[in-house]
């Protein structure tokens, strides 16, 4: 009698662990939740662009002098917003240029929150970015960019298209140090590193 019990409490946990599987790909993205700080000296510096490309110069968007200085820095989003195949209206380029380097640039603080079919990043200074981790394409009207987002070995990974370069954007979190790590890699060979950004951020202390 007590060797029935004693499999039938092995049953039961058994049972218990598989009722909680479906909860594991849903817990796979729940370490990249929470507040996070930049860790500046971590992180890889942002390519240096002049501020002055920021602004439009008429048909020839702001990106055509960007283009002209050479490869350093985040060039091919600034000759993307010029030439990217779209033309049209000058502030329309210069939105999808701004984007592209908000993207590149490291805020200050992170702040993400996880619905059932949302993870919803939030900068510091209010921006707020929505990915789909089930591969659904959301697109930012304003500036044309599209984000499509999948789970991946533990990690939640971006594709970024709309400009002239691909832009991948992985969100990975250390276990052993707690620490989240968000990769960019730019199809673009020209760019420092081979287009290649780290920003490494620590939980936030309060």
């Amino acid at each position: 009698m007590r060797r029935w019990t004693a499999a039938g409490l092995s049953l039961a946990l058994c049972a218990g662990a598989l009722s909680a599987a479906p909860h594991g790909a849903h817990a796979e993205t729940a370490s990249i939740v929470g507040v996070w700080t930049l860790n500046k000296d971590a992180s890889d510096a942002p390519p240096e662009r002049p501020s002055a490309d920021l602004r439009p110069r008429g048909g020839d968007a702001a990106g055509t002098g960007r283009g002209r200085r050479g490869g350093g820095g985040g060039g091919g989003f600034g000759r993307g917003g010029g030439r990217g195949g779209r033309g049209g209206d000058p502030e329309d380029m210069r939105r999808r240029m701004q984007a592209m380097r908000d993207i590149m640039d490291a805020p200050e603080r992170l702040t993400i929150t996880q619905t059932e079919s949302l993870i919803i990043i939030t900068a510091g200074d209010g921006r707020t970015t929505r990915l789909s981790p089930d591969g659904k394409g959301i697109k930012d009207e304003s500036t044309g960019l599209q984000r499509k987002t999948k789970r991946e070995n533990g990690t939640i990974v971006s594709e970024i298209t709309g400009g002239r370069d691909k832009v991948i954007e992985t969100y990975a979190v250390d276990p052993e140090h707690h620490r989240l790590t968000v990769t960019l890699r730019i199809d673009n060979s020209r760019m420092p590193n081979g287009g290649v950004i780290r920003h490494v951020y620590d939980p936030d202390p309060q």
